[in-house]
């Protein structure tokens, strides 16, 4: 079977849950605390997208602190992939990604890099500080895949490296509907209709 190798990188402000996002990924773990990332930490998995087509993934967990920026730099400027992670109770980390770490992914990125938005800490949405609907109009901006995820309970985790690996394959490939449903998916929690869980 055919397989391609995928080097993404995770960025966004300290503690906003990139850590979380890949131990969830690659482990199917959560930690409540752990200490932050020092530089960044590398993790690989195995992955298969549409059409049967497998991708190897290799992660990427870089540091947020203002500190690391210019060592965190060496680790996107040939990436093919770039989740840019905000922490949805944090209105501070969505003004970073967008007056920052976008900027940074355009200037020192190859221009066919996949970008992906990750609205991280979906299950928190009773302290939702940035509207859902601000991070999908800034994906729409930059040409970005937009995923709610919630690296406690592993929601729309999975479905962002798929749709990345998607996307990797086929730069013309398209979510289709899934942006809608996903919001719907949203609402319904918000009216507590639906309760999410853990597999």
């Amino acid at each position: 079977m055919d397989q391609e190798s995928c080097k993404v990188v995770l960025l966004g402000e300290s503690g906003v849950g990139k850590t979380s996002i890949i131990n969830q990924f690659v482990d199917e773990t959560f930690f409540l605390f752990f200490q932050s990332t020092s530089g960044a930490t590398f993790s690989t998995k195995l992955v298969t997208c549409s059409g049967g087509k497998q991708i190897k993934f290799d992660i990427w967990d870089t540091a947020g602190q203002e500190k690391y920026r210019a060592l965190t730099k060496m680790f996107y400027k040939d990436a093919a992939a770039a989740i840019l992670v905000y922490d949805i109770t944090r209105e501070e980390s969505f003004n970073e990604l967008k007056n920052y770490w976008i900027g940074q992914i355009k200037d020192n990125s190859p221009n066919k890099i996949v970008l992906a938005i990750a609205a991280n800490k979906s299950d928190l949405f009773e302290n939702e500080a940035v509207d859902e609907s601000k991070g999908r109009e800034l994906a729409k901006e930059v040409n970005a895949i937009f995923k709610l995820t919630s690296a406690k309970n592993q929601s729309g985790i999975d479905d962002l490296f798929v749709t990345i690996g998607n996307k990797f394959c086929d730069p013309e490939w398209e979510a289709g509907k899934e942006g809608e449903e996903e919001k719907k998916r949203l609402q319904e929690i918000k009216r507590g209709t639906v309760k999410v869980v853990k597999k």
